[in-house]
């Protein structure tokens, strides 16, 4: 019987047209007969009937369809939509029918989406249609007053309270030009002047790619996620409670007039997120972070206001002075962009309304009228706005984001360098409320500047100075210290245009820069033949348009930034420069209370803050952490042993047998001739310390070439290479990325087979080489397919999977997927996937999934079964791509599950490694230290809208610890996060290439390496015969 009854098809539908017409003229009948009990059940929420043509209430005036109610009705809809879209999407009659039903009938997929029936009032001056009976005037007159008073009450009673979770939306005024009348009977004027009225009923709007229907919004948050994806921003209009609107053509709002506002926020297409959760295993310690509470003052907070002016103002600047004039009814606190209004407190009355005289002398009325209580989430660029302007206060300079403070800086008169300290501050809403993330930062400037280097290049001369200069200098940040310490990226050297050169300034005047620079700058340009700096300015314009603008900037003007890499190389300068740059906890904290003192010191930056309800407190913030168990890791023949507190083992990886070890009987050696002795002497000690490690390594054949050319390389591997050689290892005089490139190529692609490249120099040091060629003798075991060690997991059929892209930096060439997987239990064998999105524009996902499938078979084929659980960590996303990865990459590899046919628990993991959040050990004497490895936060400091954990798995020595912040996107698992927690700390311990843990999970990092070698160096898919090993170590 039901299924008869869901096969209601297009044609019955239409036969019933006649029905509601009845019922038109019966609810108009009814409003006039119990007008007041329905503007009362309307204000209940569950009105018995709609006036003015609405729609009916649900169960009462409902058609029955073939014998259906109203639910049936809806899933007959939804079982015949490709009925529908054939015969009858586009039947007016019947458009209006499934509308006045509270169905909403996308036009693009053909998928009825069901809405709640709209309570609607029409208008005091409108005329009902003639074919209905009409509604006396005096109750539609009731009708109204009763409206606009409950309007009015709800709309405040939601701007006062909160914890509401329908927050009243201003409507924009509409552009199309028509005009709306609203409820009070105040008609606004549009640009073109014409005047139009809304004829009180529900208002469908049908624009390119979406129907708006106006909707009591106390019914719309049950609509699911696919059910609002086209009720735009741009096409919300409001209609509960009688506020009648004429939607523009362009799909924009009408103005509104009295009445409840729509909630926006309730149609955004948002990702959901696993509940919170938090661990409980491990030892308690007491730890504080770099991180002070903001508390936000009672009746205090971000209040928004829609600010119209009727007649229409275009002029921003003259809106601006206009809103100034208000500060007697708005405070002097606020913010105004030309068409909201924010404001730190909620105004008495519901409407203002203040008469003007616009600068043309015409008389203008400005409305401003309550729209929300922004919520913190929503308003954390604004508080991160009013840091900035604090620290302006404070005589901090913005470089990037961060601010850094030129009045005291740090010299390093040896090394040319001055270092400014500085802090990052970033307002975030935690589980514990708004914090204020607030860490040190250091900017290293050079004592010299772009003109010095290019003055030293010319006088050494010899060959084409643009491409030596360009060489020296692409890709260095310079800062311009006249214009608040702009920086800049070096994209070009001009060696046509000079300071006298002119361009084109704003007035549209032609000027010389050395006019502009003493005019604008009152600096004289001193050399005036010396070639100009080109930056490369690229805005992003409307969609994926970019706009690209080139700036000049004069090279004597341009300091330079940052260590060379001749500076980094050099030990004595990075030790010299980490005695500013790598502070202790303790100094870390003291540095953050010097601040937060700072600004509750100065007048002005404490006032800025009272003014918007705003209290920093004057402590980091104190809380309780857990530190995991150590680990237990497995070696070769059954050997077992417990990580140290210092998380490393590298003496037991060298003093004991490989897990896996691969006997090494044939492997071919090639150097330049000058390197003979240092590779004789390598080959020596690589069979002498092999035995210990549980490897057995036969003599090499070796090559030795006359020169290091790459060509003398390449042409000797495709000679000595044969099917029985297991690894080729090159010794190279010095370090060049085009050899390396040619070479990994040839090895990775061309003729396949494990390559280990060796800098000379890192074997000729007789007091380090034993331990650096131990640690050879690992990565090529590990890329043979042997395996170093194993951790103890005790789930049955676990896959761990690390995911990373590498982005070329010039945006030329391809992106690169590189993805990892764990083929056993003691996740110590994996199996790799390369893939090069090459297409532009190509979704990320449809690369990824191509990978996870290879990894997947892969499992399949050694374990004979797929996976029953697989925790995927996803690395570099940032937080500005979180929501994307969420609603994108793990619904889509949920879907690739069920293509596979197989249903295993998921958990989808964002690994986050650059991060300002820093937690330390409180100890007893109240200093502060780096927390011991396997310490976690899982509270307090935690985003409230996220399931997350920050996680220390390293030690370090020097300096502050940097934890590891992991974004849990997806969970259909039942680990609780005690597992979760400690799956993420054991993969930390199995980076073949490091006796020790590292920040983040190995398959990451292994994930990072391939990436990294394939996009930066190879740039080709490697072969699949390689995929198996670690050949990427």
């Amino acid at each position: 019987m039901a299924d008869n009854a869901h096969k209601a098809t297009t044609e019955e539908l239409v036969r019933h047209l006649e029905v509601r017409k009845k019922l038109d003229a019966l609810k108009l009948a009814r409003a006039a007969q119990r007008s007041d009990e329905a503007v009362g059940g309307a204000a209940a929420g569950a009105g018995d009937a709609a006036v003015g043509g609405g729609a009916a209430a649900p169960g009462r005036l409902a058609p029955r369809i073939g014998g259906m109610g109203r639910a049936a009705f809806i899933e007959s809809i939804k079982r015949n939509n490709a009925d529908l879209a054939a015969k009858g999407v586009h039947n007016e009659e019947l458009g209006k029918y499934l509308s006045d039903q509270g169905l909403l009938l996308n036009l693009q997929e053909h998928v009825p989406i069901v809405i709640p029936p709209a309570i609607t009032v029409p208008s005091a001056s409108t005329a009902p249609p003639s074919s209905a009976p009409t509604v006396p005037a005096s109750a539609r007159a009731r009708i109204l007053e009763r409206a606009r008073q409950m309007a009015e009450a709800k709309a405040r009673n939601k701007l006062l309270d909160p914890s509401s979770t329908t927050k009243p939306e201003n409507i924009s005024r509409n552009d199309s030009g028509n005009n709306t009348q609203n409820l009070s009977g105040n008609t606004t004027q549009n640009q073109s002047g014409n005047t139009a009225q809304n004829q009180g009923n529900t208002t469908l709007n049908v624009s390119e790619n979406s129907l708006v229907v106006t909707a009591s919004t106390h019914n719309l948050s049950g609509l699911s996620e696919s059910k609002t994806k086209n009720l735009t921003d741009e096409g919300i209009v409001s209609g509960s409670f009688g506020t009648s609107t004429h939607a523009g053509t362009d799909g924009t709002a009408g103005t509104a007039g009295t009445g409840e506002l729509v909630d926006r926020d309730k149609f955004s297409l948002l990702p959901t997120y696993p509940p919170k959760k938090r661990g409980e295993k491990g030892r308690e310690f007491n730890a504080s972070a770099n991180i002070v509470r903001l508390t936000v003052k009672q009746d205090m907070g971000v209040y928004e206001y829609s600010v119209q002016f009727n007649p229409p103002m275009d002029n921003i600047r003259e809106k601006k002075r206009h809103i100034r004039r208000f500060t007697d009814t708005i405070g002097a606190t606020y913010k105004f962009d030309g068409a909201t209004l924010w404001l730190p407190i909620l105004l008495r009355k519901l409407h203002n309304v203040f008469s003007i005289t616009s600068e043309s002398g015409e008389p203008v009325l400005v409305t401003i009228r309550p729209v929300r209580r922004v919520e913190l989430k929503n308003a954390l660029h604004f508080f991160n706005v009013l840091f900035n302007k604090i620290m302006e206060i404070l005589k901090f300079v913005e470089i990037k984001r961060n601010h850094y403070d030129p009045l005291a800086p740090m010299m390093v008169p040896q090394h040319k360098l001055e270092i400014w300290p500085g802090y990052v501050s970033r307002v975030h809403e935690t589980d514990g409320g708004l914090m204020l993330i607030c860490d040190t930062s250091f900017k290293v400037l050079r004592n010299e500047f772009a003109y010095d280097i290019i003055r030293e290049v010319t006088k050494r001369g010899g060959g084409n100075l643009k491409n030596t200069l360009e060489k020296v200098l692409v890709g260095q940040i310079v800062m311009t210290e006249y214009n608040k310490a702009q920086t800049y990226r070096v994209d070009e050297i001009d060696m046509e245009t000079t300071p006298q050169s002119s361009f084109i300034n704003y007035r549209g005047e032609s000027q010389t820069y050395i006019n502009y620079y003493k005019n604008k700058w009152n600096i004289d340009i001193k050399d005036h033949e010396q070639p100009m700096i080109v930056f490369r300015e690229r805005r992003k314009k409307q969609e994926e348009f970019n706009e690209e603008r080139l700036v000049y900037l004069v090279p004597e003007l341009c300091r330079m930034t940052g260590l060379t890499d001749a500076m980094r190389a050099n030990y004595g300068v990075m030790k010299d420069v980490a005695l500013f740059t790598k502070v202790s906890p303790d100094q870390r904290q003291q540095a953050l209370k010097k601040f937060l003192k700072k600004v509750n010191d100065n007048p002005e930056a404490s006032q800025i803050l009272n003014d918007w309800g705003l209290a920093l407190d004057t402590e980091p913030i104190r809380m309780k952490g857990r530190i995991l168990d150590p680990e237990k890791l497995v070696m070769g023949k059954g050997s077992k042993f417990t990580v140290n507190l210092k998380a490393d083992w590298g003496r037991d990886s060298t003093n004991n047998s490989s897990l896996v070890s691969v006997p090494l009987k044939t492997w071919h050696i090639v150097c330049a001739d000058r390197n003979t002795a240092v590779v004789k002497g390598f080959i020596e000690l690589v069979r002498k310390l092999a035995p210990k490690m549980g490897m057995d390594v036969t003599q090499p054949t070796l090559s030795i070439i006359q020169s290091d050319k790459t060509d003398l390389y390449l042409r000797d591997l495709k000679e000595k290479i044969n099917g029985s050689t297991q690894i080729v290892v090159c010794i190279v005089p010095l370090q060049r990325e085009d050899r390396y490139g040619a070479l990994k190529k040839f090895c990775n692609v061309d003729c396949p087979i494990p390559s280990q490249v060796i800098v000379a120099k890192t074997i000729s040091d007789e007091r380090k080489v034993t331990s650096v060629v131990q640690k050879i003798l690992l990565q090529i075991n590990c890329k043979l397919g042997g395996e170093l060690w194993g951790c103890s997991i005790p789930l049955k059929n676990l896959m761990c999977i690390g995911i990373d892209v590498y982005h070329d930096p010039s945006r030329q060439r391809p992106s690169v997927v590189g993805a990892v997987g764990s083929m056993n239990c003691t996740m110590s064998k994996w199996y790799s996937d390369c893939r090069l999105q090459e297409t532009k524009g190509q979704e990320l996902i449809d690369v990824l999934t191509i990978c996870l499938g290879k990894l997947v078979q892969k499992y399949r084929e050694l374990n004979k079964c797929f996976p029953d659980q697989i925790v995927l960590f996803r690395d570099g996303v940032g937080d500005g791509q979180i929501d994307t990865v969420a609603l994108h990459e793990a619904v889509q590899i949920e879907r690739f599950f069920t293509t596979m046919k197989f249903n295993p628990e998921f958990i989808f993991i964002i690994v986050q490694k650059r991060i300002n959040e820093r937690f330390f050990d409180l100890n007893g004497s109240g200093k502060y230290q780096n927390p011991p490895p396997g310490s976690v936060i899982d509270h307090t400091i935690m985003r409230v809208q996220y399931y997350d954990f920050l996680l220390v798995s390293q030690h370090v020595s020097q300096g502050t610890v940097t934890p590891t912040h992991y974004v849990v996107i997806k969970d259909t698992s039942k680990f609780s996060p005690d597992i979760v927690q400690k799956i993420s700390y054991k993969l930390t311990h199995m980076y073949f290439n490091w006796p020790g843990t590292i920040r983040v999970p190995a398959p990451c990092q292994y994930a990072h390496k391939l990436a990294y070698q394939i996009g930066e160096h190879v740039k080709m898919e490697p072969s699949m015969l390689l995929m198996e090993r670690l050949f990427y170590l």
